[in-house]
């Protein structure tokens, strides 16, 4: 409520946030995603020393698997002061929704986007006797699906979209129901294999 600035994702959830917390809707904002170049990270570094900045993300939390990183890594080179609100993140929403006991997992993140490289990353899982957890963008969530049931069909997997939106939904069962039971549409996701 205090900020100056906010910087989100993209700029309809920022304002979904605000709208939602009761905070008048800013004309002071920015955006931070995978499309910020280094240039315009610096820059909103810049706009971090002399303000108080809100940083929040669509889903998830700010820095893990999600942008906010390299401006938290700008702002400390800077020595401006960095501070984080806890909260839940995707990752520990995903797993406490998944119905398994997880005692330990690997969280492998987001797959490479070289095909070689994917395939080999995605070969590596059926080696693993520890539970996989991997996300990727809503872009390439089909993709990630048909490529687990040409290298690893005989895992079971928990696909988990859309956290806390009214969308949200879980498929659990092999890769073949999982992808029979998916509607094909372009959504945030994170997928356990075990």
């Amino acid at each position: 409520r205090e900020a100056d600035l906010y910087i989100g994702e993209e700029r309809k959830p920022l304002f979904r946030l605000l709208k939602e917390l009761e905070i008048p809707t800013p004309l002071n904002f920015e955006l931070l995603n995978e499309h910020s170049t280094p240039d315009e990270i610096k820059r909103l570094a810049q706009l971090c020393r002399d303000q108080k900045v809100a940083l929040v993300t669509d889903c998830g939390t700010p820095g893990f698997s999600d942008p906010g990183a390299e401006l938290v890594k700008a702002c400390r080179q800077l020595k401006i002061p960095v501070t984080a609100y806890p909260g839940p993140s995707s990752l520990t929403y995903f797993i406490s929704m998944t119905g398994l006991k997880l005692t330990e997992f690997l969280f492998s993140g987001f797959l490479p986007r070289d095909s070689d490289e994917r395939t080999r990353k995605i070969q590596s899982f059926s080696k693993s006797k520890m539970p996989i957890i991997i996300m990727d963008t809503p872009y390439r969530l089909k993709k990630t699906l048909q490529e687990c049931q040409q290298w690893i069909p005989d895992k079971k997997f928990i696909l988990g979209m859309d956290f806390t939106k009214d969308s949200e939904k879980f498929l659990i069962g092999s890769i073949g129901e999982v992808l029979k039971n998916y509607d094909g549409e372009k959504r945030e996701f994170l997928l356990l294999i075990y």
